[in-house]
């Protein structure tokens, strides 16, 4: 569906009341309020509250995996590659809450989509992980098995429970994360060679 400049700001004012606040409470009376357009504006994007938040989720989770393909490609490094691939993870969930992580979790369809996202980019990151190990920048692991861990510690991220004890926020755990996936897998002569680049 092509949109109108108009629609397309409405739907990033969306992205960011869903991501700070969640969107199971919040009425499609008060998100045409909260964005200042009518509810006629909102039912041209799309039909119903739920299509609404697929819609912006659907936006979210394709741009991130947009700037870390792009992001990738800026590379031929595998450790830088690997950075790249991630960051877009962290700097595009910044906003995410504990909140619209329970509301994900409790919508089989927004919890679908993001456990869809999560493997592809998973897939993605066990071919620049063994192309990493072939070229000698990473340790000799077995990249699936580091892929499926990788998304298994995701799969515990997207919890809110965790979160909660850990006192981090949905992104601050990903960053986290993915420095001890990097610092895991990359072999000390590629640390020394990156850290001077």
């Amino acid at each position: 569906m092509r949109l109108s400049e108009r629609q397309d700001e409405v739907l990033a004012d969306l992205e960011i009341i869903f991501l700070e606040e969640g969107f199971r409470t919040i009425t499609i009376a008060e998100l045409a309020a909260r964005t200042k357009c009518s509810k006629r504006t909102l039912y041209d994007i799309a039909p119903s509250k739920q299509d609404l938040v697929i819609l912006v989720m659907t936006r979210w989770l394709s741009r991130i995996r947009h700037l870390g393909w792009t992001g990738a490609l800026e590379h031929d490094d595998p450790v830088k590659r690997v950075e790249a691939y991630l960051s877009p993870g962290v700097s595009e969930s910044r906003r995410a809450s504990s909140q619209f992580l329970e509301d994900v979790q409790a919508s089989t369809t927004a919890r679908t989509m993001l456990e869809a996202h999560q493997k592809e980019r998973t897939q993605v990151l066990k071919d620049i992980l063994a192309d990493g190990v072939r070229r000698g920048r990473f340790r000799r692991l077995n990249p699936a098995l580091v892929a499926e861990v990788f998304l298994a510690s995701v799969g515990r991220i997207n919890e809110p429970a965790l979160l909660d004890e850990t006192r981090l926020g949905f992104s601050e755990a990903f960053s986290e994360f993915f420095q001890l996936i990097l610092h895991g897998i990359v072999k000390d002569d590629a640390k020394s060679s990156a850290r001077k680049s």
